[in-house]
């Protein structure tokens, strides 16, 4: 039988000895950095009290997001060294155009400040947190933007992502308070070895939450992350007081006396006809993942393809002819650096793997969730469940609230923030 590939365990010890010290605690930080993470201990110990605080120490970790300027310098001169392909692909139809990745790393290699970046970053508290008690506990990163006593709103991503893509939509939620977490295998949160589902991060997420003192949230969430919400949502209504989905990525089990209406029939066949173009990232991914982890792990401009390509696909051409043009200049870069930084692109993909196998792409026969449920519909991401008729939806979903936005695609946090805010605002209040 073949070995089936896990996702390591990754200390938060390890981690910081395998980057170089690429990823700094307190004791290493810039003053203003240090003074957050005190601020952090602080306000922690005001919420749970001394003597529970003093229990919980091993389980919620201050840290400051920052890269070694040697993993920098080294990260300059890999992209300036980049062996660039004989062909020079003109347009998108077997991959990134030649001159659009060129460009990107260029400015990612000489344009690009990820210093500035880090310094917004860190205004933000970035915790460890390790549900459950322990060393021995796989830890979650969140960065939590602190606001009124309401429910908090939950953000999650999805590949290939980051916390990083909600840094433009967390200022227009003010004053809830935001918790954004990275997802298992991504930047500081560690993926637990063997199988590892989003059912499994979802009620890793409800434990983080309780562990932060938040009994209850309105959770949203985007790809994977939409999955992760979903299932917290089917699993703890009681913890889940809304859901927000820009982007539907759970289907339902159809039985056979529950076959597609026509409109839906319709729906399924175009997403078919669309996905077989654009379906060859997730079949690597979900079958051998260990044989595109060492290129993507050693080329920076080899990873900045693979991402680029999904990127391209994916957001809405309306806005641009680029994805600088779409999303900024800076918005890839600064994922990048922190996927090359963190070495975590090997860990990201897993979800592809493991959720295949244990058949947690779709929820079971008869679930739904009650929990009452907003979906706003980006469709200009050319794809996905976007375009599914309510009625799809509404086999797994309470759905309460549905939302046509004019512009945005895949990634609406960095597309169309305002859209974003503005429809995830109206549900909270409405539910919380």
């Amino acid at each position: 039988m073949a070995p089936t590939l896990r996702g390591p365990v990754r200390s938060s010890s390890t981690m910081r000895k395998r980057l170089g010290s690429a990823i700094t605690l307190s004791r290493c930080c810039s003053s203003s950095m240090a003074s957050n993470i005190h601020e952090s201990i602080y306000t922690y110990k005001q919420m749970f009290g001394r003597a529970l605080y003093a229990e919980r120490m091993v389980d919620i970790e201050p840290v400051a997001v920052t890269v070694d300027r040697a993993v920098l310098a080294d990260l300059g001169e890999r992209l300036r060294a980049t062996r660039w392909p004989r062909r020079e692909a003109a347009d998108t139809a077997l991959g990134p155009r030649t001159a659009e990745l060129r460009e990107l790393c260029g400015w990612w290699a000489e344009g690009f400040d990820w210093p500035a970046a880090e310094a917004r970053v860190n205004r933000a508290r970035q915790l460890l947190v390790r549900p459950g008690g322990g060393a021995g506990g796989a830890a979650v990163h969140v960065a939590i933007h602190d606001g009124d006593d309401r429910p908090p709103l939950l953000l999650l991503h999805g590949w290939p992502s980051s916390f990083l893509e909600f840094e433009r939509l967390v200022p227009l939620l003010a004053p809830r308070t935001v918790v954004v977490a990275s997802l298992p295998g991504y930047g500081l949160s560690e993926r637990p070895a063997g199988r590892w589902t989003t059912r499994d991060t979802a009620r890793q997420l409800a434990a983080v939450m309780t562990t932060l003192g938040h009994e209850r949230f309105v959770a949203h969430g985007t790809d994977w992350g939409s999955a992760a919400a979903t299932w917290l949502a089917l699993d703890r209504p009681d913890a889940v007081a809304g859901l927000h989905l820009s982007n539907v990525d759970l289907g339902p089990s159809l039985t056979e006396d529950e076959q597609p209406t026509a409109e839906e029939r319709d729906h399924l066949d175009r997403f078919d006809a669309w996905w077989r173009g654009e379906n060859g990232y997730k079949e690597i991914q979900a079958t051998r993942p260990g044989a595109l982890a060492p290129a993507l792990l050693d080329s920076p401009a080899g990873l900045a393809a693979w991402v680029l390509d999904k990127w391209d696909s994916w957001t809405d051409p309306a806005l641009g002819p680029t994805v600088a043009a779409r999303v900024g200049r800076d918005a890839l870069p600064e994922l990048l650096t922190w996927w090359w930084a963190t070495g975590t692109i090997e860990t990201s993909v897993l979800d592809y793997a493991d959720n295949r196998a244990a058949g947690t792409t779709v929820l079971p026969p008869g679930a739904r969730v009650e929990v009452p449920t907003a979906v706003a519909r980006f469709g200009r991401e050319r794809g996905f469940r976007e375009d599914a008729p309510r009625s799809w939806l509404e086999r797994i979903y309470r759905l309460e609230r549905w939302t046509n936005m004019p512009r945005g695609g895949h990634f609406a946090a960095l597309e169309a923030p305002d859209l974003l805010a503005a429809d995830l605002m109206f549900f909270a209040d409405a539910v919380s």
